[in-house]
């Protein structure tokens, strides 16, 4: 009898979403799955259903700790692609990388890794993915997620981050009982993109399908009984009915267990030697372990084939579920487990071309025997495999095995060739590699309080060095307090790296005078050393200081453009560039800059990995010209493609920024709403403050305008950088209230060696009880590319000429205020001119300002729409769109639609 069903039961609305998904990314939109269920629950049985006729590639990842190699289901993908199908579709310098996970792509040596390694290994396998679904749609189907490696999570993480373009959908299966990986799918599930499928259990009717499906029949009081005890997960229907009329034991072990004891006894031994090895095992391993020919091998797994216990895969064997490996390991002895461990170890210690990772195999085959040494031996060497490969984390799980078997074995250091501190800076510096304070830190902690700061200066400044990237991870400034440290400490080449970094994150924090001058310093060690690359970092940071935000000299930054520089080094300085130019009031330039990066990064593969800051600063370029929709567009279609939380919330300011000044359009993430504004690097919680103030108030809500304003006027470092500060005071000022002479005064105390910086400082003084400055800021708006401030300067210089009685002028710089208002489509801005003008009584030449719903209607007419279509697009109704149509006409002293469009191009209202 076969146990497993030919009919597929239920999830009929699984399936049609899965389908669904697909089709999205066929059509061009980024698409990914997530199916989630217990074990047994039919995650396979679901995917191989939904890929029946689909161009599908699938890899595993299997429940066998550090015996699995890094990025298994991904290299299991590749295998199955074939070697000519990956040279074929890549570059051949993308080989050695894309070698990390498929050696067998090239003879050469990965090249040494800078610290890039993971992330040009991550843009090479995305950028395959993409090329491969480009002339025909592929599914990528990650299996048992659940077990995945750290290194793997991560891949999948930066896939479903940075989804691939059109024809190819990923989807993943995972258990969400898992406590591990619960945080990480959860995380991916919110994603905007992401579809996440549970798995529910098969309802009575279902069950009675799959029960048909096996006997051909299905007795209802079978179906009952089996449903009931079953659960409806369709393993344990399987289970159930492969014993009929036994008293058929509770638990899935024993049933699994009751199947085992029906083989015959060679096919239960063979059984067993493969639970030893994990989820799969090659044939060849097999026959070493068993001792078997092939024949003979290969009749022993007949039984447990034909009994669904077994099934082929690849040039190996797989247990069809884990549960069932389980549940047969769980059965072994002990001394049969400890036995079967040996006899895996000795084979592939003789052949270790038997196992994809061997050292990962026999760290876990000789610590399941007993035998410390050669598994710590061989955990060491697997490490180093693994560093080699990029995958750090696993790298810190091997060498966590190491230190955790390093008291059991005399002679360790002689197995490693390195003290144990030396390997518990290997994982310290592996956990600073994935971000992972939590284990770092405590390694890091030991070492400094074994070491002798007078005697060896230079190891402290090391480890303070390491302590400051894992700290970096936290959050908090308490980084610079050990790269200060490590700075007096350190001498010769260690204080070169000192320099380098520290002077870098000192500009992170807005301490452009004393970045400038530690780099300063370094340059000449670096040299000294021969140092290329602290040498480049540092000229760059040297560049980056000396520009000052745009205050002060950019020719250095300019020489190093022009220079021969890495890609990610050329965008670093491309993007500086950019920020200096926007804070010079010169966002043409700064687009054009931007775009230049962006394109360095794309012809570089590394756009997803290091282009997302450039973006964030094309879009603000965008913003500041006006060029609302394109902004939009530019941001929407990043948010898509990067969901990199610190690239989010850069990005959520200038989304926040399009909301405010339009009135309308997609919310900000919770995550953006929730950051403590009185804490964090100033160039991220300074504009994010400014926007929300004026989020606020664009709702009217100046209550929780002046609360931002109030939190952010405590941060640490508010003054440190002009250049993200003077928006925010101009911002505060607009919101008024009790700390407005605060503002005022920091404002007084601020420099102006900007135009922006000078505008800004004009608008925040009129705002601040001196309207006579209202004509210098409008002027100083004049000179720069930025509308929407030039309108909202017209706005409150009318305002004032309103108080002072001159309502010619005021008039005319309301209606200039409102065609540039109503051009970029600022609803608010709009709104706000228009009812100031209707209280002031004023209509003029014009018959007053458009209202914010007349601006709308005036652009849709001006490029040609019918009232019909403009009901349409604006949502209401034609008899409506109508109204507005004559009441422009009217305002505008129009005969017909034509002069109307004329007339507003003619004034600049569109």
């Amino acid at each position: 009898m076969d146990i497993v069903s030919p009919v597929f039961a239920g999830r009929a609305t699984e399936l049609a979403e899965l389908h669904a998904a697909h089709t999205r990314a066929h059509a061009g939109e980024p698409a990914a799955v997530l199916v989630a269920g217990e074990a047994g629950g039919g995650k396979t049985r679901l995917v191989a259903e939904f890929t029946r006729n689909l161009r599908t590639l699938t890899g595993a990842c299997l429940d066998l700790g550090a015996a699995s190699l890094p990025y298994a289901p991904f290299t299991a993908i590749l295998r199955r692609l074939g070697r000519d199908a990956v040279t074929s579709l890549m570059p051949a310098t993308a080989m050695p990388e894309l070698g990390r996970l498929m050696p067998a792509l090239t003879a050469a040596a990965p090249p040494p890794d800078d610290g890039t390694g993971q992330m040009r290994l991550f843009e090479h396998v995305l950028a395959l993915f993409e090329r491969l679904g480009a002339s025909e749609p592929v599914v990528l189907v990650v299996e048992d997620a659940h077990w995945a490696d750290r290194s793997t999570r991560d891949l999948l993480s930066f896939l479903f981050r940075n989804p691939p373009r059109a024809g190819v959908l990923p989807v993943v299966t995972f258990r969400p009982e898992e406590p591990d990986t619960r945080p990480l799918f959860a995380d991916l599930a919110r994603l905007p993109h992401v579809t996440r499928l549970d798995l529910p259990p098969l309802t009575l009717g279902e069950v009675a399908d799959q029960v048909r499906g096996i006997l051909g029949a299905a007795d209802p009081a079978l179906v009952r009984d089996v449903h009931t005890r079953g659960g409806g997960n369709p393993l344990f229907v399987e289970a159930l009915v492969a014993s009929p009329g036994a008293a058929v034991p509770g638990s899935l072990g024993d049933l699994v267990l009751a199947r085992v004891h029906r083989l015959p006894g060679p096919a239960r031994a063979v059984l067993r030697a493969v639970s030893a090895a994990g989820d799969r095992v090659g044939h060849a391993l097999l026959a070493a372990v068993t001792g078997l020919g092939d024949a003979e091998l290969t009749e022993a797994l007949r039984p447990s084939a034909d009994h669904g216990l077994l099934v082929a895969d690849g040039d190996g064997y797989a247990f069809r579920h884990a549960l069932i490996r389980d549940a047969v390991h769980a059965d072994l002895l002990p001394g049969e487990r400890s036995a079967l461990h040996r006899r895996y170890a000795e084979a592939v210690e003789r052949s270790p071309d038997l196992s994809a990772a061997p050292q990962s195999a026999l760290a876990v085959h000789w610590q399941g025997c007993g035998d410390h040494a050669r598994a710590l031996a061989a955990a060491w060497h697997a490490a180093v495999e693994r560093q080699a490969a990029a995958a750090y984390a696993d790298q810190l799980s091997l060498l966590e095995r190491v230190l955790d078997l390093w008291e059991l074995v005399p002679g360790a250091e002689s197995l490693t060739g390195l003290t144990r501190h030396r390997v518990m800076e290997a994982a310290a510096e592996a956990a600073a590699a994935v971000g992972d304070p939590d284990r770092g830190l405590p390694l890091v902690q030991e070492l400094l309080d074994d070491t002798d700061r007078a005697r060896d200066p230079d190891r402290a400044a090391l480890l303070l060095l390491l302590r400051a990237a894992l700290r970096a991870f936290q959050g908090g400034e308490a980084e610079l307090d050990d790269l200060r440290e490590a700075e007096r400490l350190a001498a010769g080449h260690v204080r070169v790296r000192v320099l380098a970094r520290l002077s870098s994150r000192l500009l992170v924090y807005g301490e452009m005078d004393e970045g400038e001058r530690l780099g300063r310093a370094g340059l000449p060690l670096a040299r000294a050393h021969g140092d290329v690359r602290a040498r480049t970092g540092l000229e760059i940071t040297v560049a980056g200081a000396a520009a000052r935000d745009g205050e002060g000299d950019p020719a250095a930054l300019e020489r190093l453009r022009h220079g021969d520089l890495a890609p990610w080094e050329l965008v670093h300085v491309l993007n500086t560039l950019a920020h200096c130019r926007l804070n010079l009031g010169r966002p043409a330039e700064a687009l054009a800059l931007t775009g230049e990066g962006l394109a360095v990064m794309e012809d570089a593969g590394l756009m997803r990995a290091v282009g997302a800051a450039i973006a964030v600063n094309r879009v603000e370029a965008l913003y500041r010209l006006g060029r609302w929709d394109e902004a939009a567009d530019t941001l929407q279609h990043h948010l898509d493609r990067h969901h990199a939380p610190a690239f989010r919330l850069q990005m959520m300011i200038w989304r926040i920024a399009l909301l405010a000044a339009r009135g309308t359009g997609p919310q900000p993430d919770p995550e953006a709403l929730a950051v403590p504004l009185d804490a964090g690097f100033p160039q991220t919680t300074l504009p994010l403050a400014a926007m929300l103030v004026e989020w606020r108030l664009a709702e009217d809500d100046r209550p929780a305008a002046r609360a931002v304003v109030d939190a952010v006027l405590r941060h640490p470092r508010l003054t440190a950088q002009p250049c993200h500060l003077w928006p925010l005071l101009e911002s505060a000022a607009h919101a008024g209230g009790p700390r407005l002479p605060e503002v005022a005064a920091l404002a007084a105390r601020l420099t102006t060696a900007t135009p922006p910086a000078a505008a800004r400082a004009a608008t925040v003084t009129a705002l601040s009880g001196d309207p006579a400055t209202w004509p210098a800021a409008v002027a100083a708006w004049e000179a720069l590319e930025q509308p929407y401030p030039l309108a909202r300067a017209l706005y409150g210089a009318a305002c004032a000429d309103l108080a002072a009685g001159d309502r010619a002028i005021a008039a005319a710089r309301l209606d200039r205020a409102a065609g540039i208002a109503g051009r970029l489509g600022a609803a608010p801005l709009t709104r706000r001119i228009s009812e100031r003008a209707r209280r002031a009584g004023l209509s003029g030449p014009s018959g007053g300002p458009l209202t914010a719903r007349e601006s709308e209607v005036l652009r849709l007419l001006a490029r040609g729409r019918s009232n019909k279509e403009i009901a349409e697009e604006l949502f209401i109704s034609p008899k409506t769109a109508s109204v507005h149509v004559s009441r422009i006409l009217a305002k505008l002293g129009a005969a017909s639609r034509g002069e109307a469009a004329a007339t507003a191009r003619d004034r600049g209202l569109v």
